[in-house]
């Protein structure tokens, strides 16, 4: 949600409104920056590390708490 300092943005605003409008105060002074969603491409690249990540998941769901942990504590 946006913070506002005046009304209708006219001293100044930071925060998001809505999925898209960013606004924010930089050196050079306020802005307002739109948001674009990323293209989905499907790439065979892209298909085999999601494919990848999805096996990965399903065998972290399948351990037991215990092991889990085992992990946990090998990482840290």
């Amino acid at each position: 949600m946006a913070k506002l300092k005046g009304p209708l943005f006219s001293l100044a605003a930071h925060g998001r409104i809505g999925p898209r409008l960013t606004y924010s105060t930089r050196k050079s002074g306020a802005q307002v920056r739109i948001q674009n969603n990323q293209a989905d491409v499907t790439t065979t690249n892209r298909t085999t590390q999601r494919d990848y990540f999805q096996e990965a998941y399903g065998k972290w769901n399948e351990l037991n708490d215990a092991e889990k942990q085992q992990w946990n504590d090998f990482i840290k």
